[in-house]
């Protein structure tokens, strides 16, 4: 017959069991939920009303009180958290840095190593503030990263962007506060002295340039500015409510060819042939693009889309590579296009 353990026993029994669990913690290191809980007590300040004690951690981790008194144990054997709660909240000691799991140096370091590719956005103020916040997160974790720390991820040579620092900085402030801002709008094509009111929505970065997509209070529609020609700029500190599709992708009618906006939706249809034949089966031009016919010699593509202009282009840019059937208006435009060039040759 086995004897019952005293009392005193299954203590003793619990705490050689809780002692081997430590040292099987601490030699795997810090558990996810550690760190979880590190970051929440560092945020803590800023919520005084909340007594962050083991119940906290319990109803919001959705585990047992005995667990997550383990895990403050383990940061205490770690001098992480002071031995005793302060008004009844556990608190970070105040010499403890921020520290990370492997999983998440795993993410920084991916973010770390991004400045290779963050080059496509140099010139721009994006461009320096991400970078410092790169290196502030964790330089070490990016350096040891050599695959993107040393440039072996890049993206290729592209235009640099020119944008008025002032200019940005202006409209970031008021985007950030939803204020309507006023500007004169000088692009060689329009009348540079009209004063505009406009909810700023969004910065568009695309190709060397930078644009407001905004809602026009003058036009009652969405308009896209270039940056670059906003000019004279006031900030009225009268606020807007921002929409729910703020998104400049919600005004391009499904097309994927940068930023251009229009309320015209239309079905398109291009013929490709040679390599275009090849590429177009693996991008899209836009979200509901279908391959309607392949044969040896070319590929059928349709698709619908707002974005007639930047169609046109993209047509153009692969010369005798692509050809269009359909709306009508883009065979007029791209016919006199074509022929436009074609007399500048002869």
């Amino acid at each position: 017959m086995t004897r019952k353990l005293t009392e005193q026993e299954k203590r003793e029994r619990k705490l050689y069991r809780e002692e081997k669990q430590m040292e099987k913690d601490r030699d795997s290191g810090l558990s996810e939920r550690c760190y979880e809980i590190l970051r929440i007590l560092r945020e803590a300040p800023q919520h005084p009303e909340i007594k962050y004690n083991s119940k906290y951690f319990e109803e919001l981790f959705h585990t047992s009180n005995v667990t997550i008194l383990r895990d403050i144990k383990l940061l205490k054997d770690n001098d992480l958290i002071e031995e005793k709660q302060i008004h009844g909240s556990y608190v970070i000691k105040k010499n403890v840095g921020q520290i990370y799991s492997s999983k998440t140096k795993e993410n920084l370091a991916l973010v770390a190593s991004l400045t290779g590719l963050m080059h496509q956005f140099k010139n721009t103020p994006i461009y320096e503030n991400i970078v410092k916040l790169i290196y502030f997160l964790e330089p070490k974790v990016a350096k040891d990263d050599t695959v993107y720390s040393l440039g072996r991820i890049v993206v290729a040579p592209q235009m640099e962007y020119h944008i008025d620092e002032k200019t940005w900085n202006t409209i970031y402030d008021a985007m950030q506060k939803n204020y309507k801002i006023i500007f004169r709008y000088k692009k060689f094509f329009k009348d540079p002295e009209k004063r505009r009111i406009v909810w700023p929505l969004q910065m568009v970065l695309e190709n060397g340039s930078v644009y407001l997509f905004s809602y026009s209070e003058n036009d009652n529609d969405v308009r896209i500015y270039d940056m670059d020609y906003v000019k004279d700029i006031i900030v009225t500190k009268e606020k807007f409510d921002l929409p729910k599709d703020f998104d400049i992708n919600t005004y391009t009618g499904g097309g994927r060819l940068g930023a251009y906006v229009s309320n015209k939706i239309e079905k398109y249809k291009i013929k490709f042939t040679g390599y275009g034949r090849l590429w177009i089966k693996k991008y899209k031009l836009a979200d509901d693009q279908k391959i309607q016919e392949v044969t040896d010699d070319y590929t059928i593509v349709t698709f619908t889309s707002s974005q007639f202009d930047k169609i046109v282009q993209y047509i153009l840019s692969w010369g005798a590579n692509a050809e269009p059937l359909a709306p009508r208006r883009l065979i007029t435009r791209w016919k006199k296009e074509v022929s436009w060039l074609y007399g500048r040759i002869k």
